[in-house]
């Protein structure tokens, strides 16, 4: 085993002002053993040199062999994977791992090097601690030791794993005079077949301890030597008072009672003692500070002598002790994907309670991040209950002329069930009038009139299809829009079921029955074909749509091409309309009018009246009498359709393959849109502002929600940096330092997002019943919930990372020298 140089340089701020050429040139061969020490003052570079020969930090140029592997051309892991299983080190300010116990602390190191028998482990930790003197501490936490106990719990953690070099950097630089005595025997004693490369400062511990030394001064080697002086150390204890090399004695004795006093020279003093209780009580006046035996000074009724290789030749050290035989350190992960998780929720479990309270706000951040995830997919989320505005079936035609012809030529396609004119849309009332305090209360049902013989049993959610004329199917998409809108609670009509049977109320008509329910995912009113022009003519052009006696209807009024009277079919007329004179209206465009004409002029039968339908005037077929005092036109069923047809600028067409017969009726030069094609574009036109804004909400509050979790897992990093330091110091390789935040961030996020998705998740699934408005701003599914999930995690993992990362690319030693830790 060797170490060699060749030509190594390093520079601080390269290529700056202020660059430093902190190695310069330096070429060296080490042996296999003992102790060579780099002497030097503060900042000559010693430290740099050991970082760069123990893979801590990078040189600039030159190589650097360890076993004739050259580490200045390898990789990080590549230098990582042979520092890790042959260089153990030692550093000044002991960067031992404070939250963890002694016993862990020397452990992980073994644990790098594939060790994984915790007996093994075990037996080996406690000869390493025996061997130097702190096992009687192992369960104590690092942050609770002294310094010289720290630098002991060091020195085992190095040798552990039993390395062939030691790197100590100022090992005794933070310790007394005592224990850098300790310390520095106990490195010895390592040293007999292990090379130890230690930097110090005190030249009298070089000179004593080292088998070579190599001085430094501003980066180059100005001095190297072996160690040839005499093996003696002149090093005067702080803890040690050698009472014959006090230059100034005095004894004082009455009878049982003597004092002796030492004193480094002769000084004036009035000391007062009392002893009382077996407590002695001593009064200097302010003097002089009193020490006594309990603080670990020591008088020595001798002279002091300087120190020989006695003190440390006696101690050994048995490396391979309690290791597996023919053990080779191989490094091997900490962190698999299941216990880095488990560990991860162990850190969690040892944050302190400031820190648990930021967790709170990940679950607020999880909340939001849903909410807006909810808010993106619901907005893109169009379903047909968003935007259908008639049955999904129907093609609407442009009918610009007014002309019925063109219904029964497009009537007559291929692939046609019936035509309607106008759109086909139809609002309903239903009376409400279950108490006496809702008499006159109502509720209006709008949708698109279809054939009831379109529907089929299989399209049923409730009830049955129509059998009789003035039985009606209202599909669920409406009577959805009328329970989220708690039209009905006043009468306590919440559910599906409680619309069966209840009556819907048509002007001038008799009432219809709701004898079914359909889902069709269309907004349609199944009505009997034989009642279609009666809905049509009545409601949508009524003045009154809660009218229902004779004496209160409302009857189709041409106002703009007559005097005002109403016209009505004369199928509807009541008993009381009697035939006076002439004959009952059979044909297209005939009338009878009230008696109360007969002597009128223009009014004669069989002679066309001023009364005009779709450009038509009525043909005067007869008089009738009436008990009733309206005065109404009555005509045919078709004469009141030919009125209709003429009022309306388009047709519904049904089809049950609306592709098919839009291409037939196009070719037949007229202008058509499927409603289902019209209706959706028409939606996402009208929404596209909506859209926009909704998008910008949504990313505005999930950035928020993101950054937020950014901050606290940037927070909670740059706090464990030193952690990381001292990790990578140690050996821990870069993939497992992510591994370690990867699973404390999964281990956040599990604890945080869960809980958070949960509470929004119900929230929104509370909030979307209330209204078809908020329901079509969010998406309360479980994919949407998984989806945030994953984001969150994705996030969480690449944000918190990003840190760990950055962090990464510095050295070892860069990492450790970092002052924002």
């Amino acid at each position: 085993m060797s170490i060699r140089l060749q030509n190594v340089n390093k520079y601080f701020n390269r290529h700056k002002a202020n660059e430093i050429h902190v190695i310069n040139n330096t070429s060296l061969e080490l042996p296999d053993a003992g102790i060579v020490t780099l002497l030097g003052p503060s900042g000559c570079g010693k430290t740099t040199l050991l970082n760069v020969i123990g893979g801590l930090d990078r040189a600039n140029s030159g190589k650097i062999y360890i076993d004739k592997q050259c580490i200045s051309r390898r990789l990080t892991g590549g230098v990582d994977k042979i520092r890790n299983a042959k260089i153990g080190y030692i550093f000044q300010n002991f960067n031992l791992l404070d939250d963890r116990t002694v016993f862990d602390n020397v452990a992980i190191a073994l644990r790098m090097v594939g060790v994984r028998d915790r007996k093994v482990i075990h037996a080996r930790v406690k000869y390493c601690l025996e061997a130097v003197g702190i096992w009687q501490f192992r369960n104590k936490r690092a942050d609770s030791l002294s310094g010289g106990q720290r630098q002991r719990v060091a020195i085992a953690r190095a040798i552990v794993k039993n390395p062939r070099i030691i790197i100590a950097d100022e090992p005794t630089g933070n310790l007394d005079s005592a224990n850098t005595l300790e310390v520095m025997n106990i490195i010895k004693t390592i040293s007999r077949e292990r090379l130890v490369l230690l930097v110090t400062h005190e030249r009298k511990l070089a000179e004593f301890y080292a088998e070579r030394i190599i001085e430094i001064k501003d980066g180059k080697v100005v001095k190297d030597y072996q160690n040839d002086s005499d093996r003696y150390l002149d090093y005067q204890l702080e803890n040690k008072i050698y009472l014959k090399d006090i230059p100034v004695k005095k004894s004082f004795a009455d009878g049982e009672t003597q004092v002796d006093l030492y004193s480094d020279a002769e000084r004036s003093a009035e000391i007062r003692m009392v002893i009382r209780g077996g407590n002695l009580y001593i009064d200097t006046g302010g003097h002089f500070n009193v020490v006594d035996e309990n603080s670990n000074i020591e008088m020595i009724d001798d002279h002091y002598k300087v120190m020989d290789s006695s003190i440390y030749e006696q101690n050994e050290f048995r490396y391979d002790e309690c290791l597996p035989a023919n053990f080779k350190a191989r490094y091997r992960s900490l962190y698999t994907p299941w216990n880095m998780l488990w560990n991860g929720f162990k850190a969690i479990g040892k944050f302190r309670f400031l820190k648990k309270l930021l967790l709170v706000g990940f679950v607020f951040a999880a909340m939001f991040a849903f909410l807006a995830a909810s808010n993106v997919c619901g907005i893109f989320k169009i379903e047909e209950k968003d935007f259908l505005t008639t049955n999904a079936h129907y093609i609407t035609v442009s009918n610009p002329s007014h002309e019925s012809a063109l219904l029964e030529e497009v009537a007559a396609l291929e692939g046609v069930e019936y035509v309607l004119p106008g759109d086909s849309k139809i609002r309903l009332s239903m009376p409400m009038d279950d108490y006496y305090q809702t008499s006159q209360a109502s509720a209006g049902l709008t949708g698109s009139m279809v054939y009831a013989e379109m529907l089929s049993e299989a399209e049923l959610f409730a009830g049955r299809v129509p059998e009789g004329d003035h039985e009606i199917v209202i599909d669920k998409m409406i009577l959805d829009r009328f329970l989220k809108a708690k039209a009905g609670k006043m009468v306590g009509i919440t559910s599906m079921d409680q619309f069966l049977g209840r009556k819907i109320r048509v002007p001038n008509l008799s009432d219809y029955t709701i004898v079914g329910i359909s889902d069709t995912n269309s907004p349609s009113i199944f009505i009997p074909k034989s009642q279609y022009l009666y809905i049509l003519t009545n409601v949508q052009y009524g003045d009154d749509e809660n009218a229902h006696s004779f004496e209160d209807w409302s009857a189709y009024e041409m106002g703009s091409e007559g005097d005002g009277l109403q016209v009505m079919d004369y199928s509807l007329a009541p008993e009381a309309v009697k035939i006076k004179r002439g004959s009952e209206p059979d044909e297209v465009y005939e009338v009878i009018v009230n008696n109360s004409h007969y002597e009128e002029e223009g009014f004669k039968i069989g002679k066309t009246i001023d009364r005009k339908v779709n450009g038509h005037k009525l043909l005067l077929v007869g008089f009738y009498t009436s008990d009733r005092r309206a005065d109404i036109c009555y005509v045919t069923a078709e004469t009141l359709r030919q009125e209709y047809i003429g009022r309306q600028k388009s047709m519904a067409v049904y089809a049950e393959d609306p592709e098919m017969v839009l291409q037939e009726i196009k070719d037949l030069g007229l202008s058509a849109k499927i409603n289902y094609d019209r209706d959706r574009t028409n939606y996402l036109k009208a929404q596209k502002s909506t859209i926009r804004s909704g998008l910008v909400v949504a990313g505005i509050i999930l950035l928020i929600s993101l950054i937020e979790m950014f901050l606290m897992l940037r927070s909670s990093f740059l706090s464990r940096i030193r952690e990381v330091g001292i990790m990578r110091a140690i050996g821990l390789k870069k993939r497992d330092i992510y591994r370690m935040f990867a699973g404390e961030i999964l281990a956040i996020t599990l604890v945080t997002a869960i809980p958070g998705i949960a509470i929004m998740y119900y929230i929104l699934l509370n909030l979307v019943k209330i209204t078809d408005y908020l329901e079509g701003l969010y998406l309360v599914e479980p994919f949407v919930a998984v989806a945030a999930f994953v984001i969150i995690i994705v996030f969480n993992l690449l944000v918190g990372l990003i840190p760990v990362f950055r962090t990464m690319r510095k050295t070892p030693a860069a990492i450790l020298s970092r002052t924002d830790i």
